[in-house]
């Protein structure tokens, strides 16, 4: 006799019978709760559009811009059959790009806003447009290099179109449409230093101040080995930013390619 269950024993097995409404669903949490929310946490429940904090600022920063790449208008199809454009931007040592626009063509619409530190001593930005490949190199098809607007410096938001250069000739590649704003950053408050104390009488001892010890003085927490593998993660960021960020996060390297992470989206 065989041990092996048959098959009207397996269908005896199966449950049958309606199946409950939330089978294979997530259950949402309830919006009624009953603990009070954090003033805070409702501050930001209530402006989500608000741009996020971020915890590190690179050094000699003059502010953070926003470029929004909404589209392009190109001279020609450089595609057999069709063109899959996409853009990248440059923002002085740090690069962006776009997703690719399927079947762009011509008229690649991306609407992706970048937001980005802009270091002193930078005024321009650098704008490629590549036509993506599936069996070979990316093709850059057309460049443009951007002085920055002087009217954002005082609050303007910029909306113009900028002339592409590439085979066509300088300036006769078509436009690109970018929307440019600058935001510069706000000054540390300066908090006033102590310099109360007891007073005394006149004759009675007062307590002389004794010199404090120096502290030690210790070398960095990282060696440049850390920072060569954190610079092969990030070889846009330059290696300076890198130490930096490295000393403020005491050598930790995932906190360091947390900080990162959040410099480059």
């Amino acid at each position: 006799m065989s041990i092996l269950p048959t098959v009207a024993e397996r269908r005896r097995q199966v449950l049958v019978g309606p199946l409950p409404d939330d089978f294979l669903r997530l259950i949402k949490p309830s919006s009624s709760s009953s603990e009070p929310m954090d003033p805070s946490a409702a501050a930001h429940v209530a402006t989500p559009s608000q741009p996020a904090v971020y915890s590190f600022v690179p050094p000699n920063t003059r502010g953070r811009i926003s470029v929004t790449i909404l589209e392009a208008n190109l001279a020609k199809n450089y595609g057999l059959v069709r063109m899959d454009p996409y853009c990248r931007l440059r923002v002085g040592h740090a690069s962006f790009e776009t997703p690719t626009k399927l079947s762009g063509g011509r008229t690649p619409f991306w609407n992706r806003i970048v937001h980005a530190y802009l270091p002193v001593g930078v005024d321009s930005i650098f704008v490629q447009i590549f036509d993506e490949k599936a069996f070979s190199a990316d093709e850059c098809i057309a460049h443009s290099h951007i002085l920055l607007p002087p009217g954002i410096f005082n609050g303007e938001t910029i909306d113009e179109f900028y002339p592409l250069t590439g085979a066509q000739g300088e300036g006769k590649e078509g436009l690109v449409h970018l929307i440019i704003s600058f935001a510069p950053l706000e000054a540390p408050i300066a908090h006033p230093a102590y310099q109360g104390g007891p007073t005394y009488p006149d004759g009675s001892p007062a307590h002389q101040p004794t010199a404090d010890a120096p502290a030690a003085v210790t070398g960095p927490a990282f060696t440049d080995d850390d920072v060569k593998a954190v610079k092969e993660m990030f070889p846009d960021i330059d290696e300076e930013v890198i130490r930096a960020i490295l000393e403020e996060k005491r050598g930790n390297q995932d906190a360091t390619v947390s900080a990162l992470l959040e410099i480059t989206n």
